[in-house]
């Protein structure tokens, strides 16, 4: 079994309370004790217990016959692939989001009454609710990867969790055994119909006579399921495609921009502007014309931020490129040079190893033709060899970095530019278009006042106007108030989205500069860090290695101390 750790290690004497001492809840010692307990036996649990409890390293733990009530503590075990909580008295599921890796669930004979907070549990592929007191299957949509689901010996009593079952393609084994639902007659052949992705029935194979007998016996309510299925995914899949198309437009900056939705916006605050629109047949058609020319002018700027998005990308995709590039050649050569260093520092060990070993040979047989002063002079030749190799490994891999960083800030100032004329032509071509919105809609409004005005005059009496017209377009004065107020809640709405899309474009490109020059001088000053780092622990590598316990190595450790 593996270990799983909250970050403290901990001996078998730690923390160890036998569950029963704290009966219907899972507490931090409940867990201790039961890792302790299905740990492996003999010497892997000897080894185990020796290592300490790693309680975030767990991958399975089983919690059986222990009157449970509350299910708690269990994030702490955020690897737990398999959980069993069989034969308790827990009445809630609850308290399992952080057990995102979860494979298999057992939460058999217990009293749960509903099918809740299993959701996020997308990784489930087991799911065994047998024997408790659930009525309706539900809230399980987001289990993809179900395979096998048990939940017989409850309290279903309707079909409806049937047709529920089709969504999960992988599922493969049902077991509803002891379900009212199941006494119902045809219960079995309408599951078994309905439900062709599943092989076995109450872990009994289904035989391939009794899929087609039981599919011919249903066959035409199987295609009217099957059409309204097709009818709700085709919905779904136009859903889908319609936010993703808005999460792109707005990317683009450009949402709200393809069609007619933006100049509808302009009318939804305006309720005076949207009676006038339909006064009669020439207002309406008046107002038709005009959002027609509006909405031709959108989808000009539409077409063009998105045209402009792909440019951005492009470039932002090339730069990326080129500065990935740089970097995986300098991480190259670095590799390089560190692997010469340390083949390097391998054959000076081997020199200086040899003359220990000749040291040691020349003092047993009493031979002195190789004096210790000049053994320590060759060895501390050795040491002053390999300390300018990393000397020169420093400098070369210092001064690659430090070329890499400027190449890196002198690509990303042509980017800068580059990116900064794109945002710039978008920005200019939203003023534009903005501004053709302006006349156009002072346009509309000439129009729509001539309109009008024919239409007062051709009522000649007041009294004879509608009711609801009187107060804005009972004569001239009212009508062109009305109109002045109409236009300046339009502009507003136009200078408003002119203001957020040159906002969101210039927040943006802040953003992704500001970003990378962040995550460079980060990485820089870490890679320096690091070469830094690597010259430390070879020169503790080469004072361990000379410092031995011999006499002749300790004089040169001295020498070289010295």
């Amino acid at each position: 079994m593996s270990k799983l750790n909250d970050n403290k290690n901990l001996s078998t004497n730690d923390y160890f309370t036998p569950i029963e001492d704290v009966p219907g809840v899972i507490n931090y010692s409940n867990l201790v004790n039961l890792i302790i307990e299905q740990a492996p036996k003999g010497e892997r649990g000897r080894l185990f217990r020796q290592d300490g409890i790693k309680l975030d390293e767990v991958t399975e733990i089983r919690i059986e016959f222990s009157k449970i009530l509350k299910i708690d503590h269990l994030w702490i075990m955020k690897n737990l692939t398999k959980l069993t909580l069989s034969h308790n008295i827990i009445d809630k599921i609850e308290n399992l989001d952080a057990l995102i890796k979860l494979q298999e669930l057992d939460l058999s004979f217990n009293r749960i009454t509903k099918m809740e907070n299993l959701n996020h549990l997308i990784k489930l592929e087991i799911l065994i609710l047998a024997g408790n007191k659930i009525n309706e299957i539900e809230n399980i949509d987001n289990l993809v990867n179900l395979k096998i689901f048990s939940i017989a010996d409850n309290k279903i009593d309707k079909w409806d969790h049937v047709l529920y079952l089709r969504k999960f393609k992988y599922l493969r084994s049902v077991n509803m055994t002891g379900n009212p639902c199941t006494k119902k007659e045809n219960y079995n052949d309408y599951l078994v119909a309905f439900l062709p992705q599943v092989i076995y029935f109450s872990y009994v194979l289904i035989s391939e006579d009794k899929r087609n007998r039981c599919t011919q016996m249903h066959q035409q309510a199987i295609f009217k399921v099957e059409e309204e299925e097709a009818i709700i995914k085709n919905e779904m899949d136009q859903k889908l495609a319609l936010e993703k198309k808005m999460a792109n437009d707005s990317l683009c900056f450009v949402d709200q921009l393809d069609g007619d939705e933006f100049f509808e916006l302009i009318f939804k605050y305006d309720e005076d502007g949207t009676v006038l629109k339909n006064i009669n047949d020439e207002t309406f058609t008046v107002f038709e014309e005009y959002k027609q020319k509006f909405s031709i002018v959108c989808h000009e700027l539409y077409k063009f931020g998105i045209d402009q998005h792909s440019l951005r990308a492009k470039e932002h995709a090339e730069f990326n490129s080129v500065v990935e590039k740089a970097r995986e050649t300098v991480r190259d050569e670095a590799r390089q040079t560190i692997e010469t260093i340390k083949a390097e520092r391998n054959e000076i060990f081997k020199k200086f190893d040899s003359l220990v070993a000749q040291s040691v040979d020349n003092q047993l047989s009493n031979e002195q033709d190789i004096k210790i002063d000049v053994k320590m002079i060759k060895a501390q030749e050795l040491a002053k060899e390999f300390n300018e190799s990393l000397s020169n490994m420093w400098t070369k891999l210092m001064y690659s970095q430090v070329v890499l960083h400027e190449q890196i800030e002198d690509i990303y100032e042509i980017f800068k530019i580059n990116m900064t004329d794109l945002k710039d032509s978008f920005v200019e071509f939203v003023r534009k278009t903005f501004s053709q919105m302006r006349d156009i809609l002072l346009e509309y409004r000439g129009a729509i006042n001539v309109v009008i005005n024919n239409y007062i005059a051709s009522i000649g009496d007041e009294s004879t106007m509608p009711l609801h017209l009187v107060n804005i377009c009972g004569d001239v004065d009212i009508l062109n108030n009305t109109l002045i107020a109409s236009h300046d809640i339009h502009i507003q709405t136009i200078d408003n989205r002119e203001d957020s899309t040159i906002e969101r474009i210039n927040l943006w490109l802040e953003e992704l500069l500001n970003d990378f020059i962040t995550q460079e001088n980060l990485r820089h000053r870490q890679r320096i860090l690091e070469i830094s780092h690597f010259l430390q622990f070879q020169r503790e590598q080469m004072h361990n290695h000379f410092y031995i316990n011999d006499s002749f190595a300790l004089d040169v450790a001295a020498a070289l101390e010295g």
